[in-house]
């Protein structure tokens, strides 16, 4: 292994003593359950910057997605949504009772190809699920128009998007449910948590009572019933008021956590220009107001897994990312195969994800420019 004067991780939470104290308050003033002061706060907050009527804190991102698909999905409908992702977007179909239907992604935004979704609709259809992968908006307009011309709802997996726009708004509000993640490798951290947003206000009780294990429990919290009963099925998706705490103050630097991470990638891309052809750079999707979540490049396939050897024994961590869900085994148990998409699978077996958080220091940055020149 080369030696080196650096250890640079893939992520690095944005956290300082203002979470410490936020969390240790937390535990201070209650017993850490969901739906206290510092749950209600976080809804708040994220209510104030999304514009977002309603906001229900989950246990994470997944947990927000699951939550969307059991509300807005029935037994055989059918969901698109594209290969390239993670699984807790088809699991969360899945349990739902619909069927995943995978499509292919651009080539340069890595996310869904709305012409392909075109020919992907059919009577079962109910719902489009769009993925913003690292923090780029899909073509938001492109897919109102989709979604209103076959009667589709939209489900916005935006776990990478906080602080990241579309043409001035935020995504996860442009659909019908929008689902946040604060895990530990996201733009706002909390180790573990998500946010569940919707304008729909039938579609918020519903996910209300869903949350809480099927119990009117939260109109109990708000005074509004003497007692809270069993009135539907439930599940138990609520956040601790501890992680909330944390999410709370996260939430309060996300523009600043957003302003840092722009400007980083405005440096590596500067610095990292020089190595094109020979490595593919990230672009900022049209009307896209990116946050930056990921960094990734794309190098030829052979070279791929040796580039990402040669990075980490410089010290510098670096990932590929999604191995497709339609060559996974669940995928083929689904009866998908391989080449069915091919843009996917190219994108997948040449993306490198490299290093990126606010604290990284041009002398890093530099540093990752210099072993990546070396080992390509």
């Amino acid at each position: 292994m080369a030696t080196s004067p650096y250890s640079i991780p893939l992520h690095k939470p944005f956290w300082g003593r203002e979470e410490e104290k936020a969390a240790v308050a937390a535990m201070r003033s209650g017993t850490g359950v969901g739906d206290l002061t510092s749950s209600e706060s976080l809804a708040h907050k994220i209510t104030e910057i999304t514009t977002s009527r309603y906001v229900l804190p989950t246990g994470s991102g997944t947990a927000a997605l699951e939550l969307a698909c059991s509300i807005l999905l029935s037994k055989g409908d059918q969901v698109i949504l594209p290969s390239f992702t993670f699984s807790s977007c088809a699991n969360a179909i899945l349990l739902a009772g619909a069927k995943p239907v995978f499509c292919d992604i651009h080539l340069d935004t890595y996310n869904i190809n709305l012409d392909e979704v075109k020919k992907k609709i059919t009577k079962k259809t109910r719902a489009i699920m769009l993925v913003h992968y690292a923090g780029m908006a899909c073509d938001l307009e492109k897919a109102g128009i989709l979604a209103a011309r076959y009667g589709l709802k939209i489900i916005e997996d935006a776990a990478h998007a906080l602080g990241a726009k579309f043409k001035g708004r935020h995504l996860g509000t442009f659909g019908d449910v929008g689902c946040f993640s604060f895990h530990g490798t996201k733009n706002a951290a909390s180790g573990e948590g998500g946010v569940f947003l919707t304008n729909d206000y039938k579609v918020f009780k519903a996910a209300e009572i869903m949350r809480e294990k099927g119990t009117n429990r939260s109109s109990f919290m708000r005074g509004e019933r003497r007692k809270y009963s069993w009135v539907n099925v439930g599940r138990s998706l609520v956040l601790s008021d501890i992680l909330s705490a944390i999410a709370l103050e996260q939430m309060k630097k996300l523009d600043k956590i957003t302003e840092l991470r722009r400007k980083n990638a405005s440096y590596l891309l500067k610095k990292l220009s020089n190595l094109s052809p020979k490595i593919v750079l990230p672009v900022e999707s049209e009307g896209s107001f990116a946050n930056w979540h990921i960094f990734a490049i794309r190098v030829p396939k052979r070279i791929r897994d040796i580039v990402i050897e040669g990075l980490r024994n410089y010290g510098v961590e670096a990932s590929f990312h999604y191995l497709p869900l339609h060559t996974s085994i669940m995928g083929k148990k689904l009866g998908y195969r391989r080449r069915e998409f091919p843009i996917t699978e190219e994108v997948a077996s040449t993306l490198i994800r490299l290093p990126i958080y606010p604290q990284l220091k041009k002398s890093e940055m530099d540093y990752i420019a210099e072993v990546l020149q070396k080992v390509i």
